[in-house]
Formats: C-alpha cells, structure tokens, sequence
C-alpha cells in the first residue's frame, strides 16, 4: 500500500500547477481526438518551452498519452490512469469497517496531511477538472462505497460500448465488466458458471450487433441506472458496508427485463442458482 500511495502522490504532485491543470481541461474538453502543441499553445498563451515542460511531466505520470500523426505529436487524457486516481479518491478512504472481503481496498493513510500539505485545498482547486468524470459515469447515490474492483466494472463496461460503437452503457456491458474484471467475487462465480468473455461477447454482440460510434459522454440506459441502484439495495439489504461486484451482479439478477439477464438465460444459466450462489458466498464471508 505504501508504493501504491506513495504513486498517488506523484499524481497530484505533477497536477499541482496552474498551467498543468489548465492542459488536462483542454485535453479532457477534446477527448477522445486531443489536440496538437501548437493548438494547446494557442489556447493557453505560454511559451513553448514552458508548455513542453509541463506536457512531458504530465507524460511521465502517464496522465496523458501522445501519438504521431504525420508531421504532428497529439496529445491526449489518460483515462485509465484518471479513473484509477478517482478510484483512489473515493474508495480507498470512504469505505469504514467493512467485513473482511476480497473485493474492499484496505483504507489508506494520508501522506498529504502528514507532510503538512493542504490536501483539502487541493482537491477544491482540481474539483472542477475531475467534474467532468464524475457527470459521464453517472453514478447513483452511494458510490462513496463503491470498491475498487466495482469502480473498475464500470469502466470496463464504457470500454465495451467503445468496442461496440454503442452510444450508451447497458446492462449487457455492466455484465461484460464483471466477468473482465476478473478477480472480483462476481467474475470468479460467473467463471464458475462455465462462462468467458469471448462466449459472453459473442452473444452479447449476436443480440446487440455493432454501433455506429460511441459518444464522449456514454449515458446509461434506464435499466443499467436501475442495476446500479439495485446493486446498492442489495449491499444493504446484506448489511454491508460497501458494494462489491457481487452486489452489481445480484443487481443484474434483479433486473428481470434487462438485456443481461437474457444474455444469461441464452447461455444456459440458471439464474435462480447464480443468485442462490451469490448469497450463500456472502453468508460464508
């Protein structure tokens, strides 16, 4: 844990700046496209050592990418590495207590306070910058306890709409992003199921097909919104503390009409002993 802070700090230590934070607007305002130096100069007014100055530190934190196109070097977000910075954020220190289970991320120390930085002001001058990610996932009340491992569904499940060219997250890709994530308790009870993720691709793009391109901002559908309030339903109904994969995935279960569950049935599962094998998971943990 202290390495994986200790990479955190050096997150925020290379947005500490101005100019660096007014980039990574810029880049997220054109994502996914980015923009070539000379436009990000034009925009920002500051000399061109300067500004290759900055891009090279946010570089190395792998907070942004670049990419040559011919006579041009464009630069773009890193959204993984944003993503696991708000994971970082909102998970690592707002889960309190839970029972010992695999999916949690063990609460971390702050190194910010303890050397005297005002982390809390901090944050207020990026909270504009990181709005942005916040309105595109969309999440319902509660994501505070959301794990890391559920925080990383959700992403895998925009990354699937990306493949598909869909214009929206529904409840087939939050399926998807459970069973790709891997290591969560929902992926190791859906492998145990008998199912992968080229079997469950194809049958999910057999029922979706492909789209024609994905938007900068991916909504979810009303049925994926609804997945994700059950899923918090049922972390309580549980008495848990958080909300884990198996939490998304018996919110799936929950969602009768949706497109996941039909996934599922295709596929041969039996959905009343998935969700029986869920629960007794979580009576035995």
């Amino acid at each position: 844990m202290e390495s994986s802070t200790a990479k955190y700090a050096d997150l925020f230590a290379a947005l500490a700046s101005e100019p660096r934070l007014e980039i990574m607007r810029l880049l997220f305002a054109t994502y996914p496209q980015g923009m070539i130096v000379s436009d990000i100069q034009a925009k920002l007014q500051i000399p061109n050592s300067t500004l290759s100055h900055h891009l090279e530190k946010l570089r190395q934190e792998h907070l942004i990418s670049s990419r040559k196109e011919k006579q041009y070097i464009w630069y773009a977000v890193n959204t993984k590495t944003i993503e696991d910075l708000l994971a970082f954020l909102f998970n690592g220190c707002a889960i309190a207590n839970p029972r010992s289970r695999q999916d949690k991320l063990d609460p971390v120390r702050n190194p910010f306070t303890e050397a005297g930085f005002m982390f809390e002001g901090f944050l207020n001058s990026i909270e504009s910058l990181f709005d942005s990610v916040f309105d595109r996932i969309v999440l319902p009340r509660g994501f505070e306890r959301f794990t890391q491992k559920a925080t990383q569904v959700i992403a895998l499940a925009q990354d699937e709409s990306r493949r598909l060219g869909h214009q929206y997250v529904g409840t087939e890709q939050l399926l998807l992003g459970l069973l790709g994530e891997g290591t969560g308790t929902a992926a190791q009870i859906l492998l145990a199921e008998g199912l992968n993720v080229e079997n469950l691709r194809i049958e999910v793009e057999k029922r979706i097909g492909r789209g024609k391109g994905t938007p900068l901002d991916i909504p979810f559908t009303p049925r994926a919104k609804r997945v994700l309030e059950l899923s918090v339903e049922q972390s309580q109904r549980l008495g848990d503390q958080y909300i884990g994969t198996e939490h998304l995935l018996l919110g799936i279960l929950r969602e009768r009409g949706g497109m996941a569950v039909r996934v599922l049935e295709s596929l041969g599962v039996n959905l009343y002993s998935l969700e029986q094998r869920i629960l007794q998971w979580n009576a035995s943990n």
